[in-house]
Formats: C-alpha cells, structure tokens, sequence
C-alpha cells in the first residue's frame, strides 16, 4: 500500500463516465415513473408454459394491460412489454417470516428478460 494511486486507465475512466450517467438515468427514472417493477427472477410457468416476472413492485401498482417498457440495469430501455396478469402470492421460509412476491405474466413472449431489470410506466 503505497501513499499514490497511479492514475486511472482511459478503460477505467471511461467506465466511470458510463457509471455517471448510467446514474442519472436511473434516478430521473425514478423520479419520474408512475409505476416500478424491479425483476428478481424470470421463469416459465409449469402449467400455462408463459413467462413468469417474479420481483417486487417498488412504486405504484401492476395492473393487467398495463404497457410497460423494459430498462436494464444502466436505465436503458431494452423492450416494451405488456401485462396479461398480475398475482400476489405469500411465501413462507425457514427463516421466521413471510413474504409477499408479485408474479407478473407478459402477454408477448420475448426472450430478453432478466432478473436485474426493471419494468416502467411513466405518465
């Protein structure tokens, strides 16, 4: 550990631009959306075989045939998607304790989902 950093990489300076403004993109988002659903996990239901959104709603509330877009994890928009139905189910866990996840079924099928993004409705 020596007493000076050698000065960033123009790689790491680049990186950090993209982190700026990946941030700014996020929060205005934030701000700015009427409805949040963050996506913890995406699976195929074993009866209807439909994608299945499984996370939690962070502002608002889901609502069948809400159009939605899709932002990944630098506030990008990566799709557009709508909702054919929205469940609530309580889950209980070794650990004492219960939790309310949401399960939301897209009507459309699209490959692209992954836990870590985030559904948006701004208006």
């Amino acid at each position: 550990m020596g007493l000076f950093r050698k000065p960033p990489t123009p790689e790491e300076i680049e990186k950090q631009k993209r982190y700026e403004a990946s941030k700014v993109r996020l929060m205005d988002l934030h701000k700015t959306a009427k409805t949040i659903f963050y996506i913890d996990e995406v699976t195929t239901d074993l009866v209807s075989h439909k994608f299945v959104l499984i996370g939690e709603v962070g502002k608002g509330t889901l609502t069948a045939d809400e159009h939605m877009v899709i932002y990944n994890c630098e506030g990008l928009a990566v799709g557009t998607m709508t909702i054919e139905s929205v469940e609530e189910r309580e889950e209980r866990h070794f650990i004492p304790g219960r939790t309310i996840r949401t399960f939301c079924f897209p009507t459309e099928k699209w490959n692209g989902y992954l836990a870590g993004q985030m559904l948006i409705q701004t208006g």
